[in-house]
Protein backbone atom coordinates (compact mmCIF):
# COMPACT_ATOMS: atom_id res chain seq x y z
CA UNK A 1 0.00 0.00 0.00
CA UNK A 2 1.30 3.47 -0.73
CA UNK A 3 2.27 5.95 2.36
CA UNK A 4 1.03 9.20 1.31
CA UNK A 5 1.05 12.37 3.67
CA UNK A 6 2.98 10.57 6.29
CA UNK A 7 5.24 13.07 8.41
CA UNK A 8 9.07 12.67 8.62
CA UNK A 9 10.44 11.91 11.26
CA UNK A 10 13.07 9.31 12.61
CA UNK A 11 11.57 6.15 12.00
CA UNK A 12 14.20 3.14 12.30
CA UNK A 13 11.83 1.01 10.44
CA UNK A 14 11.21 2.31 7.07
CA UNK A 15 10.19 -1.56 5.84
CA UNK A 16 9.15 -5.04 7.21
CA UNK A 17 11.82 -6.00 9.28
CA UNK A 18 13.72 -9.22 9.64
CA UNK A 19 13.81 -10.65 13.46
CA UNK A 20 16.80 -12.53 14.91
CA UNK A 21 16.32 -13.83 18.23
CA UNK A 22 19.70 -15.31 19.75
CA UNK A 23 20.40 -17.26 22.27
CA UNK A 24 17.95 -15.00 24.64
CA UNK A 25 17.17 -16.00 28.26
CA UNK A 26 15.39 -14.03 31.37
CA UNK A 27 15.07 -14.79 34.68
CA UNK A 28 12.76 -12.93 37.34
CA UNK A 29 13.59 -13.84 41.16
CA UNK A 30 16.24 -17.05 40.16
CA UNK A 31 13.37 -18.34 38.01
CA UNK A 32 14.45 -18.90 34.44
CA UNK A 33 11.46 -17.88 31.93
CA UNK A 34 13.42 -17.88 28.88
CA UNK A 35 16.19 -20.59 28.67
CA UNK A 36 18.42 -19.98 25.23
CA UNK A 37 15.50 -19.27 22.96
CA UNK A 38 16.77 -18.59 19.33
CA UNK A 39 14.16 -17.90 16.64
CA UNK A 40 14.35 -15.93 13.38
CA UNK A 41 11.26 -13.99 10.84
CA UNK A 42 11.90 -13.09 7.56
CA UNK A 43 10.89 -10.08 6.53
CA UNK A 44 7.00 -9.55 5.65
CA UNK A 45 6.42 -13.00 6.98
CA UNK A 46 3.97 -13.74 9.92
CA UNK A 47 5.42 -16.39 13.11
CA UNK A 48 2.54 -17.23 15.67
CA UNK A 49 4.44 -18.20 18.87
CA UNK A 50 2.50 -20.79 20.84
CA UNK A 51 2.25 -22.81 24.39
CA UNK A 52 0.65 -22.89 27.38
CA UNK A 53 0.22 -20.28 29.94
CA UNK A 54 3.60 -19.49 31.63
CA UNK A 55 6.26 -20.45 29.36
CA UNK A 56 7.63 -17.10 28.47
CA UNK A 57 5.64 -15.95 25.45
CA UNK A 58 4.47 -12.47 26.77
CA UNK A 59 7.77 -12.30 28.25
CA UNK A 60 9.48 -12.80 24.69
CA UNK A 61 7.45 -9.94 22.91
CA UNK A 62 8.30 -7.87 26.07
CA UNK A 63 11.59 -8.33 25.37
CA UNK A 64 11.32 -7.40 21.51
CA UNK A 65 9.45 -4.45 22.40
CA UNK A 66 12.20 -3.18 24.57
CA UNK A 67 9.94 -3.43 27.74
CA UNK A 68 12.53 -5.58 29.25
CA UNK A 69 16.42 -6.90 28.45
CA UNK A 70 17.66 -10.46 28.69
CA UNK A 71 19.70 -11.67 31.14
CA UNK A 72 22.78 -10.56 31.66
CA UNK A 73 25.70 -12.41 29.00
CA UNK A 74 22.33 -13.47 27.23
CA UNK A 75 21.87 -13.47 23.63
CA UNK A 76 20.43 -10.72 21.51
CA UNK A 77 17.11 -9.56 19.89
CA UNK A 78 17.73 -7.60 16.77
CA UNK A 79 14.62 -6.12 14.56
CA UNK A 80 15.78 -4.98 11.26
CA UNK A 81 19.62 -5.12 12.32
CA UNK A 82 19.18 -2.97 15.15
CA UNK A 83 20.02 -4.43 18.53
CA UNK A 84 16.96 -3.40 20.80
CA UNK A 85 18.29 -3.60 24.19
CA UNK A 86 21.45 -1.68 23.35
CA UNK A 87 19.77 1.14 21.60
CA UNK A 88 19.53 4.68 23.74
CA UNK A 89 16.05 5.42 24.74
CA UNK A 90 15.35 8.11 21.99
CA UNK A 91 16.71 5.83 19.53
CA UNK A 92 13.90 2.58 20.88
CA UNK A 93 11.13 5.56 20.40
CA UNK A 94 11.86 5.61 17.12
CA UNK A 95 11.93 2.14 16.56
CA UNK A 96 8.38 2.12 18.11
CA UNK A 97 7.14 4.32 15.86
CA UNK A 98 7.12 1.73 13.63
CA UNK A 99 5.58 -1.39 15.71
CA UNK A 100 1.93 -2.05 15.89
CA UNK A 101 1.39 -3.44 19.27
CA UNK A 102 -1.44 -5.20 21.05
CA UNK A 103 -0.23 -5.38 24.54
CA UNK A 104 -1.37 -8.80 26.80
CA UNK A 105 -4.53 -8.32 28.95
CA UNK A 106 -8.11 -7.57 28.51
CA UNK A 107 -8.63 -4.96 31.12
CA UNK A 108 -9.00 -1.33 30.38
CA UNK A 109 -5.45 -0.63 32.11
CA UNK A 110 -3.70 -3.22 29.40
CA UNK A 111 -5.43 -3.84 26.83
CA UNK A 112 -3.54 -0.25 25.19
CA UNK A 113 -6.47 1.70 24.76
CA UNK A 114 -7.03 5.11 26.85
CA UNK A 115 -10.07 4.47 29.49
CA UNK A 116 -10.87 8.71 29.88
CA UNK A 117 -11.21 8.89 25.12
CA UNK A 118 -13.43 7.39 23.20
CA UNK A 119 -13.41 4.28 20.97
CA UNK A 120 -12.97 6.85 17.80
CA UNK A 121 -10.89 8.85 19.67
CA UNK A 122 -8.62 5.98 21.11
CA UNK A 123 -7.93 5.03 16.92
CA UNK A 124 -7.46 8.41 16.26
CA UNK A 125 -4.72 9.07 18.50
CA UNK A 126 -1.21 7.53 16.88
CA UNK A 127 -1.88 9.51 13.78
CA UNK A 128 -2.85 13.09 15.80
CA UNK A 129 0.11 12.30 17.34
CA UNK A 130 2.63 12.04 14.60
CA UNK A 131 1.11 15.52 13.16
CA UNK A 132 -1.05 13.63 10.13
CA UNK A 133 -3.29 15.85 8.14
CA UNK A 134 -6.90 15.86 9.21
CA UNK A 135 -7.82 14.23 5.97
CA UNK A 136 -5.59 11.17 6.52
CA UNK A 137 -6.43 10.68 9.92
CA UNK A 138 -10.29 10.61 9.02
CA UNK A 139 -9.58 8.10 6.54
CA UNK A 140 -7.32 5.74 7.81
CA UNK A 141 -8.60 5.71 11.30
CA UNK A 142 -12.87 5.28 10.06
CA UNK A 143 -11.03 2.37 7.60
CA UNK A 144 -9.84 0.56 10.78
CA UNK A 145 -13.05 1.06 12.79
CA UNK A 146 -15.00 -0.50 9.73
CA UNK A 147 -12.45 -3.54 9.68
CA UNK A 148 -12.44 -4.04 13.23
CA UNK A 149 -16.12 -3.76 13.34
CA UNK A 150 -16.05 -0.94 15.42
CA UNK A 151 -18.59 1.43 14.07
CA UNK A 152 -21.32 0.94 16.24
CA UNK A 153 -19.22 1.75 18.93
CA UNK A 154 -17.36 4.89 18.32
CA UNK A 155 -18.65 7.10 20.51
CA UNK A 156 -18.51 4.71 23.48
CA UNK A 157 -15.88 4.85 26.17
CA UNK A 158 -13.73 1.63 26.57
CA UNK A 159 -15.19 1.09 30.08
CA UNK A 160 -18.38 0.10 28.48
CA UNK A 161 -17.31 -2.06 25.82
CA UNK A 162 -17.16 -5.90 26.65
CA UNK A 163 -13.86 -7.60 26.59
CA UNK A 164 -13.89 -8.63 23.50
CA UNK A 165 -14.79 -5.36 21.97
CA UNK A 166 -11.97 -3.89 23.68
CA UNK A 167 -10.04 -6.18 22.45
CA UNK A 168 -10.57 -5.04 18.68
CA UNK A 169 -10.64 -1.66 19.53
CA UNK A 170 -7.02 -2.03 20.82
CA UNK A 171 -6.13 -4.18 17.13
CA UNK A 172 -7.25 -1.29 15.45
CA UNK A 173 -5.45 1.12 17.20
CA UNK A 174 -2.41 -1.04 16.16
CA UNK A 175 -3.09 -1.41 12.53
CA UNK A 176 -3.66 2.24 11.97
CA UNK A 177 -0.44 3.76 11.41
CA UNK A 178 0.44 0.84 8.79
CA UNK A 179 3.48 -0.05 11.04
CA UNK A 180 6.38 -2.12 9.89
CA UNK A 181 6.36 -4.69 12.63
CA UNK A 182 2.83 -5.91 14.11
CA UNK A 183 3.41 -7.72 17.77
CA UNK A 184 0.44 -9.01 19.06
CA UNK A 185 0.20 -10.79 22.59
CA UNK A 186 -3.05 -13.05 22.61
CA UNK A 187 -5.41 -10.98 20.34
CA UNK A 188 -7.95 -13.59 21.54
CA UNK A 189 -7.80 -13.75 24.70
CA UNK A 190 -11.23 -13.70 26.56
CA UNK A 191 -13.28 -14.66 23.42
CA UNK A 192 -15.46 -17.70 22.52
CA UNK A 193 -14.53 -18.97 19.08
CA UNK A 194 -17.45 -17.16 17.48
CA UNK A 195 -15.55 -13.91 18.70
CA UNK A 196 -12.09 -15.12 17.92
CA UNK A 197 -13.23 -16.10 14.12
CA UNK A 198 -14.25 -12.62 13.53
CA UNK A 199 -11.15 -11.29 14.64
CA UNK A 200 -8.94 -13.36 12.68
CA UNK A 201 -10.67 -12.04 9.78
CA UNK A 202 -10.42 -8.68 11.06
CA UNK A 203 -6.85 -9.16 11.33
CA UNK A 204 -6.40 -11.10 7.98
CA UNK A 205 -8.09 -7.50 6.12
CA UNK A 206 -5.89 -5.17 8.23
CA UNK A 207 -2.77 -7.54 6.95
CA UNK A 208 -3.46 -7.42 3.44
CA UNK A 209 -2.90 -3.49 2.72
CA UNK A 210 0.28 -3.39 5.24
CA UNK A 211 3.93 -4.19 4.76
CA UNK A 212 4.34 -5.51 8.13
CA UNK A 213 6.21 -8.46 9.95
CA UNK A 214 3.98 -9.91 12.72
CA UNK A 215 4.61 -11.43 15.38
CA UNK A 216 1.69 -13.06 17.47
CA UNK A 217 1.24 -15.12 20.73
CA UNK A 218 -1.93 -17.43 21.02
CA UNK A 219 -3.08 -20.37 22.23
CA UNK A 220 -5.90 -21.21 19.56
CA UNK A 221 -4.94 -23.83 16.83
CA UNK A 222 -7.03 -22.46 14.28
CA UNK A 223 -6.17 -18.77 14.84
CA UNK A 224 -2.32 -20.07 14.36
CA UNK A 225 -3.34 -22.16 10.87
CA UNK A 226 -5.28 -18.64 9.53
CA UNK A 227 -2.24 -16.29 10.21
CA UNK A 228 0.90 -17.86 10.18
CA UNK A 229 3.53 -18.34 8.34
CA UNK A 230 5.27 -19.98 10.53
CA UNK A 231 4.53 -21.50 14.11
CA UNK A 232 7.30 -21.55 16.98
CA UNK A 233 6.52 -24.07 19.96
CA UNK A 234 7.44 -22.68 23.65
CA UNK A 235 7.54 -25.08 26.54
CA UNK A 236 9.21 -24.65 29.57
CA UNK A 237 11.00 -21.34 28.33
CA UNK A 238 12.61 -23.45 25.28
CA UNK A 239 11.52 -23.60 21.70
CA UNK A 240 10.51 -26.98 21.23
CA UNK A 241 9.32 -26.46 17.63
CA UNK A 242 10.08 -24.71 14.86
CA UNK A 243 9.27 -23.99 11.33
CA UNK A 244 6.09 -23.82 8.46
CA UNK A 245 2.76 -23.95 9.91
CA UNK A 246 1.68 -26.58 7.92
CA UNK A 247 4.40 -28.73 9.13
CA UNK A 248 4.50 -27.84 12.72
CA UNK A 249 0.59 -27.83 13.25
CA UNK A 250 0.23 -31.22 10.46
CA UNK A 251 -2.58 -33.33 12.73
CA UNK A 252 -2.62 -31.55 15.81
CA UNK A 253 -6.61 -31.08 16.19
CA UNK A 254 -7.17 -30.86 19.91
CA UNK A 255 -5.19 -31.42 23.50
CA UNK A 256 -4.68 -34.67 23.32
CA UNK A 257 -2.78 -34.26 19.53
CA UNK A 258 -1.16 -31.52 21.49
CA UNK A 259 0.40 -33.16 23.99
CA UNK A 260 0.96 -36.30 21.35
CA UNK A 261 3.53 -33.99 19.32
CA UNK A 262 4.71 -31.97 22.10
CA UNK A 263 4.45 -33.07 25.48
CA UNK A 264 2.36 -30.14 27.01
CA UNK A 265 0.83 -32.17 30.36
CA UNK A 266 5.00 -32.60 31.31
CA UNK A 267 5.41 -28.83 30.35
CA UNK A 268 2.44 -28.01 32.34
CA UNK A 269 4.00 -29.88 35.49
CA UNK A 270 7.01 -27.70 35.15
CA UNK A 271 5.57 -24.80 34.85
CA UNK A 272 3.80 -25.89 37.97
CA UNK A 273 6.63 -26.15 39.82
CA UNK A 274 7.85 -22.69 38.87
CA UNK A 275 4.62 -21.19 39.86
CA UNK A 276 4.71 -23.13 42.76
CA UNK A 277 7.97 -21.79 43.60
CA UNK A 278 6.99 -18.19 42.57
CA UNK A 279 4.18 -18.89 45.11
CA UNK A 280 6.21 -19.92 48.28
CA UNK A 281 8.33 -16.54 48.15
CA UNK A 282 5.34 -14.84 47.82
CA UNK A 283 3.25 -16.44 50.68
CA UNK A 284 6.78 -16.28 52.53
CA UNK A 285 6.84 -12.60 52.10
CA UNK A 286 3.42 -12.48 52.97
CA UNK A 287 4.02 -14.38 56.34
CA UNK A 288 6.97 -12.14 57.23
CA UNK A 289 5.40 -9.26 56.26
CA UNK A 290 2.25 -10.05 58.66
CA UNK A 291 4.48 -10.65 61.32
CA UNK A 292 5.81 -7.37 61.45
CA UNK A 293 2.62 -6.31 61.14
CA UNK A 294 0.99 -7.86 64.28
CA UNK A 295 4.07 -7.18 66.45
CA UNK A 296 3.25 -3.11 65.30
CA UNK A 297 0.21 -3.34 66.49
CA UNK A 298 0.88 -5.51 69.72
CA UNK A 299 3.21 -2.91 70.55
CA UNK A 300 0.77 0.15 69.83
CA UNK A 301 -1.83 -1.78 71.96
CA UNK A 302 0.69 -1.87 74.64
CA UNK A 303 1.63 1.60 74.47
CA UNK A 304 -2.25 2.49 74.72
CA UNK A 305 -2.83 0.19 77.61
CA UNK A 306 -0.01 1.85 79.12
CA UNK A 307 -0.80 5.26 78.13
CA UNK A 308 -4.72 4.12 79.90
CA UNK A 309 -3.80 2.78 82.80
CA UNK A 310 -1.44 6.00 83.45
CA UNK A 311 -4.43 8.44 82.92
CA UNK A 312 -6.54 6.43 84.92
CA UNK A 313 -4.05 6.40 88.10
CA UNK A 314 -3.47 10.32 87.68
CA UNK A 315 -7.60 10.51 87.51
CA UNK A 316 -7.86 8.17 90.73
CA UNK A 317 -4.91 10.44 92.58
CA UNK A 318 -6.88 13.60 92.02
CA UNK A 319 -9.75 12.22 93.38
CA UNK A 320 -8.13 10.91 96.70
CA UNK A 321 -6.12 14.46 96.62
CA UNK A 322 -9.89 16.41 96.53
CA UNK A 323 -11.16 14.11 99.02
Amino acid sequence: MARTNRPTGAALLTTAPAIEIDDVSKSFEGDRVLDGVSLTVAPGRTLVIMGPSGVGKTTLTRILLGLETPDDGSGDVTVGGHVVHDLPPAQLRDLRRGIGVLLGGTSIYDSSVFGSISAWANVRYPLESRGYDEAVIEDRAWRRMVEFDLADVAHQLPGTLSSGTRRRLALAKSFVDDPHLLVLDDPGAAMDVTNRRTIVESIRRARADVDATMILTCHDIEMARALGDDVAVILAGRVVAFGPTAEILEGVVDADTWDERFAFRESFAQTDDRSRSTLDRVETARRETSSWQWATYLLLALMGLATLIALLSGVIDNVFTFL
